[in-house]
């Protein structure tokens, strides 16, 4: 056996001495910070489904009278209020059809006139016995269908002039024109699509759920929408009572608030990726405050209370709650942890010192 030196000696003597006066100070540090017993508590469960934004006001608007293009008043990608007159048919014919229309009236009109005079002189004539029934029959058939004939000129007026409007077309909604499928003069007939717009003001997130995420929904308080670091929680949901028939999925529509925008107030548009996040149920957790975790490079540790003094001890992290960390392994219910790791480790150094 080899003898040790003085020094050594020496040495030995001055760590034990260091142990123990950091031994003795360090209970009571630690009893100074707040340190709370881990308990399981209730988390929900999430399944996150890929989604796409859409616009719920899209539409076409199509042709509901012939005529030429006479004037496009919007292009793609101009703001249109409601209402606003976006292009404009030529109205020769409108125009001319509803004079007509107005002329057919009124000879209809003066016919119905005239034979409900003539109804009402062979009545008198019928009670005084002067006239046949044969032709008092006859007189009351030609009031009626002149009555008719006022009817049936009145709704043609009306038909036209709703023809006359369809040569102005307007903007079922404010929004944004997406596409324009006419040219000035080109000639267009019932049917045809002039312009495609959309709204930006109500937007919706759209995915295909699988038959058991589908199978899990319950209520809308399940569904929240997930933009980059925001969670919205939707206005409605829409889950589609059949599922498809090539993917066997569920379609899922969850509507966003009006003026909804992303996390730094960047406005939103319909084809942006987005996630649904639905809550399939709950299970045992245990959390700690984003203040207990020490992260160090790649190791991440919480101190907790063994016999009175703080022992580091590495953890294996999860989910974020409310503010809350998940401790997946490294501790267990019961543990006590120092809610302020970076004030315990302040404490440790200045006693090293």
């Amino acid at each position: 056996m080899s003898r040790q030196s003085p020094f050594n000696h020496l040495q030995i003597l001055r760590q034990s001495l260091r142990v123990a006066v950091l031994s003795a100070l360090l209970p009571a540090t630690a009893m100074a910070l707040d340190a709370e017993p881990l308990n399981a508590v209730s988390v929900p469960v999430y399944f996150d489904l890929e989604a796409t934004l859409e616009a719920v006001h899209q539409s076409t608007i199509s042709a509901q009278t012939s005529g030429a293009i006479k004037a496009v008043h919007y292009d793609v990608n101009d703001q249109v209020e409601a209402g606003a007159l976006l292009l404009e048919i030529d109205d020769t014919q409108q125009q001319a059809a509803l004079q007509q229309a107005r002329a057919n009236l009124a000879q209809a009109q003066a016919q119905n006139e005239d034979a409900q005079v003539l109804l009402q002189r062979n009545e008198r004539l019928y009670k005084q016995g002067t006239l046949s029934k044969g032709e008092m029959d006859s007189t009351t058939a030609r009031a009626k269908s002149a009555a008719a004939a006022v009817k049936a000129a009145e709704a043609a007026l009306t038909q036209a002039k709703e023809q006359l409007t369809y040569t102005k077309v307007r903007a079922p909604y404010g929004g944004l024109v997406k596409a324009r499928h006419v040219e000035m003069g080109e000639l267009v007939n019932p049917g045809q699509p002039l312009m495609t717009g959309l709204s930006l003001d109500k937007l919706r997130a759209v995915a295909d759920a699988p038959q058991r995420i589908a199978s899990q929904y319950r209520d809308a308080s399940q569904i929240s929408v997930q933009l980059e670091n925001s969670s919205i929680i939707p206005d409605s949901v829409v889950l589609y009572p059949y599922a498809d028939a090539s993917h066997h999925s569920v379609r899922l529509r969850a509507n966003l608030p009006a003026g909804a925008t992303a996390a730094d107030n960047r406005p939103l548009y319909p084809g942006q990726w987005t996630k649904i996040r639905v809550q399939t149920g709950e299970r045992q957790a245990l959390l700690v405050p984003a203040s207990a975790i020490l992260r160090r490079s790649e190791l991440t540790s919480v101190y907790v209370m063994d016999e009175g003094q703080p022992e580091l001890r590495q953890v294996r992290t999860g989910s974020t709650y409310n503010g809350m960390i998940e401790i997946l392994s490294g501790v267990r219910a019961g543990d006590q942890v120092v809610n302020d790791a970076l004030a315990q480790l302040a404490a440790i150094s200045k006693q090293g010192e």
